[in-house]
């Protein structure tokens, strides 16, 4: 009889949702980009529901799709994991310089001509995604502490170098090289803001769920009966999240998203 390999005993295990969750999450870009060119008006209405330059719908739907798996962050041993200064200096040294490194190279090699996109990608570089992290960490059943501790550092970190280094690779190298150089106005103040809604809110719910959780019932009672009943919002926030920030995205130029003030939605949606 021939043996069940493990990764497959694994696969099996996952919910439906959690097994397919690229195709659900390709479904749900593809309905919110049809939603978009079809339905007349959808895509301002969306863009209109927003505090300062924070889409409520996308908040929403990454408050739903972070809060289980932060949930399930054991906090009383994040304390370990920021002790590994081999660990965060790492983790600095990829996403601060040699991330925006390369994504500088391939915008100037694959976008020479196409400074709309080219500024997009170097922005790209410059944005550390907060949510895709911590979803895949958990489907791949990394460590969560570690996770949530390398994610708030580098929040924390973006909201102090996003600025300085937009500026280093978009105007200060590009004219250095004799490249052509372009601008970018984001205050640390909006960033700052992004970062709170987006992480903090959803982290400060985990942690206070699993603190007065375990208080009152216990760590047994705590993971193994509210955490996999609270899990299907990971899967079904993602969903939504990619449904809701398509609909725009079918509409707006590039053009519109990396002068002055279309950076800040660009930074705003990348850094998700």
């Amino acid at each position: 009889m021939t043996a069940v390999p493990e990764t497959d005993r694994l696969t099996r295990r996952l919910p439906t949702l959690d097994r397919y969750l690229p195709v659900w999450i390709g479904l749900a870009m593809l309905a919110g980009l049809l939603l978009g060119r079809g339905v007349p008006g959808i895509a301002e209405a969306l863009d209109a529901i927003t505090v300062g330059s924070v889409s409520l719908p996308i908040a929403v739907g990454l408050l739903v799709m972070m809060y289980p798996v932060l949930a399930k962050v054991r906090y009383d041993e994040v304390g370990l994991v920021a002790r590994d200064t081999r660990l965060m200096a790492l983790s600095l040294v990829l996403n601060w310089l040699v991330g925006p490194a390369l994504m500088f190279v391939l915008a100037w090699a694959l976008l020479p001509d196409l400074p709309e996109y080219r500024t997009g990608l170097v922005i790209v570089g410059l944005a550390r995604c907060i949510a895709m992290v911590i979803i895949w960490n958990d489907l791949a059943c990394g460590d969560r502490e570690a996770a949530a501790v390398l994610v708030a550092v580098n929040s924390v970190f973006q909201v102090l170098a996003f600025a300085l280094l937009g500026w280093f690779y978009l105007d200060l190298l590009p004219g250095w090289l004799g490249l052509p150089t372009s601008g970018l106005d984001v205050s640390p103040w909006e960033i700052a803001r992004s970062v709170v809604v987006f992480l903090g809110v959803p982290l400060a719910a985990g942690y206070l769920t699993r603190r007065v959780g375990e208080r009152r019932r216990g760590r047994d009672w705590y993971e193994q009966r509210l955490l996999p009943a609270s899990a299907r919002g990971r899967s079904t926030g993602c969903c939504s999240r990619s449904s809701s920030s398509s609909p725009s995205r079918a509409r707006r130029s590039p053009a519109g998203r990396s002068t002055s003030p279309g950076s800040r939605r660009l930074w705003s949606s990348t850094s998700r």
